[in-house]
């Protein structure tokens, strides 16, 4: 959990936030996206999985590691801001676009999507300052095979 302090450590000797920790953060905001609608299925899990492996090359291992460490704290998380805000200070634009077509294709990942999982994406996208228009084309693009 250590890596988790790091990244959201408030004190002044916390380390730069690397970019490992950064995709960490990423995969959970994808994994809250699924876990969004009460219920993360199998596809759901193999595609944040296969996102998260293609994307930012975290193992497998460090996956199953980093999904238990997530899970507790997206649980005591009170809002997105403490997932959010390293991502927008540290990642462009067009990473922070990508981001949110990989919440698009993890919400649709199960076969639906649902209106709880739009709003999610949403408030991320708002919080990464992410405009309208790229949240829309973002939409279409990793919406429009399924």
């Amino acid at each position: 959990m250590r890596w988790l302090t790091q990244l959201f450590g408030t004190d002044d000797h916390t380390p730069a936030t690397s970019q490992h920790d950064l995709h960490r953060a990423a995969a959970a905001l994808l994994l809250e996206v699924a876990r969004t609608d009460g219920e993360v299925d199998e596809a759901e899990s193999r595609h944040l999985i296969e996102t998260v492996q293609a994307r930012w090359h975290l193992d497998p291992a460090e996956m199953q590691d980093i999904l238990g460490e997530l899970q507790n704290r997206l649980d005591q998380a009170t809002d997105l801001f403490e997932f959010t805000a390293p991502l927008r200070e540290h990642w462009g634009p067009e990473t922070r676009v990508a981001l949110i077509e990989d919440m698009w294709a993890m919400a649709a990942a199960d076969g639906t999507v649902d209106v709880h999982e739009e709003h999610m994406i949403r408030r991320v996208s708002d919080l990464l300052y992410v405009s309208h228009g790229d949240y829309i084309r973002a939409k279409m693009k990793a919406t429009e095979f399924n």
